[in-house]
């Protein structure tokens, strides 16, 4: 028997240091993880599952797998990021009861580079026994853990997704491969690997016995046939070894593809269609608001412009400067000071032409008259000077700057001016305000990206059905391959038969194709016993969940798995029902959980179970009855539970709950969590809160 003692998980992905310790006690053997979607419950999971098993138990290949925290600054934090992964566990002798703790620790490490890329810089995997003496290390630790702790081959069935494990019963492109996986799942539950082994190994000296009758053979028909059987083997050999392969891939693609449908899924319901809508919205507003506030500075500048220019003081001063141009003409008109302008007279004496035309060169008429008229002006004395001046500068104004309101005088244009501004800026503060309201709008819808996951939905779906289409065609050459060897070996019996003088070596592959016969007719009855088992099992664990009595004449009557390794529903009358259409989410979601439960009872393992979301989409009566019989059956349960989960089975857990944790995740503050966290990173906070409380790291908002 397995048992988890406590686990440390530092720097994998946003669990930057979160601690859990499992409960262990005989009557409360239930840890319950409380945690809302998004908190980084199935990274918890992931993380539990590497430490055990490793890299190939991730989402992807390692070197795409980024393990770091989304945040980690390459220089505040380093270049280079450390994830560790501590697990402290405890092996119980069934027979002697005597237990051994074991202390493992898995970590890896990420160099970070230009564009957020990284590299895999090297991980390492130790495994401690407490002893008395101290800390022992184990060697070859991943040896033990696959042959002592538990298998890789185990990991989906003691460490469940809820929705990943609906895979065993719902519909593929092709039927085989639901057939698959629950033949993998009953063999590898059941250890048969070992007599597969054993198998190998026999068929190993088959192999020897065959070669060394080809060679005594040497130039007889028998020869020519181990020869090809020899071919033949190797070809049904090269084609099982490349449609496990291509299975392998498929399945991994098409968990993927699960994940990212469902992410899409749950994107588009938080409103990720509208949140792009409303994206391009607010950039239109902010494009528009940019071009307003250049408009508006524009504006402004024009303003400036207008109220530094001389035509504001000739439009102030208006009033003024009529009264003394009318001044200044009655002083001319009274010969106080001439009206003739003296700068104008001596440029017509320097050009030797009257405005009007005349000659006024030195000696004529006209020059004698300017000249006086120059004479007259250089006798006025100072004040007489100035008034003169005046008296030029005020004319020079009248003509040049009329005071006459036209369309485009200056309080038309400073008017149009001030009316531009004030629209602008009405439009600014109108765009600001339509900003904000979209911005709250936007941050109200939690950020997901709609493009990248419909990319990755629609790639993963296309590799899925390349790979089917692959398997497909390698399952049709198998099946040829072994008809192609089973006449193969028919001709060779009987030339064997025939071949006496090579009756040693015929009876040594004939004893080793005998034990053939008896280690696959072993595998083919203990499997064939164990799904009748199971069979069973499963029968009676699903209709306790689904709290169905088949004497009452319900919908659902019974459920079966097949030797053909269907898992098949029988409705009234023994009508048989389709699971993908027939039954509910919640009964779709026990009959799951149901089949990988009676395995677990039936092989007799004890490990531990842990499950991600298993009461999702299931009504309260089936979340009860689900809870109860998982809770009542398990030698050690871990449940992630989202907050709905918890609704309406306080009572079970309080009867079975032997520890009890919240996650909370940083980056739903605001629009969640109710208090901002102390930290400014992006990481999963762990509180110690039941399903009953909160604190202040834990505590979020009511949701209308």
């Amino acid at each position: 028997m397995i048992k988890l003692v406590h686990t440390n998980v530092r720097n994998f992905r946003q669990l930057r240091e979160v601690a859990v310790v499992f409960a262990s006690d005989s009557r409360r053997t239930l840890t319950i993880i409380r945690a809302e979607n998004g908190t980084g419950k199935t990274t918890l999971l992931h993380a539990l599952t590497w430490g055990l098993f490793g890299d190939e138990v991730l989402p992807g290949k390692r070197s795409a797998y980024r393990m770091h925290p989304l945040d980690w600054d390459s220089e505040g934090d380093g270049t280079v990021c450390q994830t560790d992964v501590e697990i402290r566990f405890m092996t119980i002798d069934d027979e002697t009861g005597m237990e051994r703790t074991f202390d493992l620790v898995r970590s890896a490490r990420e160099r970070l580079t230009r564009g957020g890329s990284f590299q895999v810089a090297g991980s390492e995997l130790m495994l401690f026994e407490q002893t008395s003496g101290g800390y022992k290390p184990v060697t070859n630790p991943n040896a033990f853990i696959q042959n002592r702790v538990l298998p890789t081959s185990l990991r989906d069935i003691f460490f469940i997704d809820g929705d990943r494990a609906l895979s065993f019963i719902e519909t593929t492109d092709e039927r085989s491969a639901k057939r698959d996986r629950v033949q993998r799942a009953v063999r590898q539950l059941l250890g048969l690997d070992i007599l597969e082994k054993a198998d190998n190994h026999v068929e190993a000296a088959r192999r020897v016995a065959r070669s060394a009758v080809r060679k005594e053979a040497s130039g007889t028909s028998l020869e020519r046939l181990a020869a090809l059987v020899e071919s033949e083997s190797d070809r049904l050999g090269r084609l099982k070894t490349k449609k496990r392969v291509i299975d392998e891939d498929r399945r991994a693609t098409e968990s993927r593809q699960r994940k990212a449908t469902t992410k899409l899924h749950e994107a588009l319901a938080a409103g990720g269609g509208d949140r792009r809508k409303l994206g391009r919205d607010l950039k239109d507003r902010e494009k528009e608001l940019t071009n307003r506030r250049s408009a508006y500075k524009r504006l402004v500048r024009e303003q400036r412009a207008l109220v530094n220019n001389s035509s504001v003081l000739l439009r102030i001063a208006s009033g003024q400067l009529r009264n003394a141009t009318d001044l200044l003409a009655k002083l001319e008109t009274t010969g106080v000071i001439p009206d003739t302008l003296p700068d104008v007279v001596r440029d017509r004496l320097g050009r030797k032409t009257c405005i009007c035309g005349r000659d006024v060169s030195e000696g004529t008429d006209g020059h004698v008259t300017l000249v006086e008229l120059l004479s007259e002006v250089d006798r006025l004395d100072e004040s007489h000077e100035v008034l003169l001046h005046l008296s030029t500068a005020t004319r020079i104004l009248e003509r040049s700057n009329g005071l006459e309101d036209d369309p485009h005088s200056w309080v038309a244009q400073a008017t149009n001016s001030l009316k531009g501004m004030i629209s602008a800026d009405r439009d600014q503060r109108r765009l600001e305000k339509e900003i904000k309201e979209l911005e709250t709008r936007i941050g109200n819808i939690p950020e997901q990206n709609i493009d990248e996951l419909q990319k990755m939905v629609m790639e993963e779906e296309a590799e899925a059905k390349r790979l089917t289409g692959d398997a497909a065609v390698v399952s049709e050459r198998i099946r040829t391959a072994k008809r192609d060897l089973e006449q193969v070996k028919k001709d060779l019996r009987s030339a064997l038969t025939r071949e006496r003088k090579h009756r040693r070596r015929l009876t040594e592959e004939i004893a080793a194709m005998d034990v053939q016969a008896v280690i696959r007719g072993t595998i083919d009855t203990l499997e064939s016993e164990t799904v009748d088992e199971v069979s069973s099992a499963m029968n009676e664990i699903f209709l306790q969940m689904i709290v169905a009595d088949p004497e009452d004449g319900g919908i659902i009557n019974r459920a079966q798995l097949t030797r053909q390794h269907d898992i098949v529903v029988f409705g009234f009358d023994e009508q048989k029902l389709d699971p993908d259409k027939d039954l509910s989410g919640a009964q779709r979601r026990a009959l799951t959980l149901a089949f990988i439960l009676g395995l677990v009872r039936v092989s007799g393992v004890k490990a531990p179970n842990v499950v991600d979301t298993p009461l999702g989409m299931t009504s309260a009566l089936v979340r009860r009855s689900l809870l109860e019989y998982a809770a009542r059956n398990s030698t050690q349960l871990v449940l992630f539970l989202t907050g709905s989960e918890i609704q309406g089975v306080e009572d079970i857990l309080d009867r079975y709950a032997g520890r009890t944790y919240t996650m909370s995740f940083t980056d739903h503050y605001p629009r969640q969590l109710a208090n901002k966290p102390e930290t400014d990173r992006l990481e999963t906070l762990v509180c110690e809160c039941d399903y009953r409380s909160s604190c202040r790291i834990c505590k979020r908002k009511a949701m209308v």
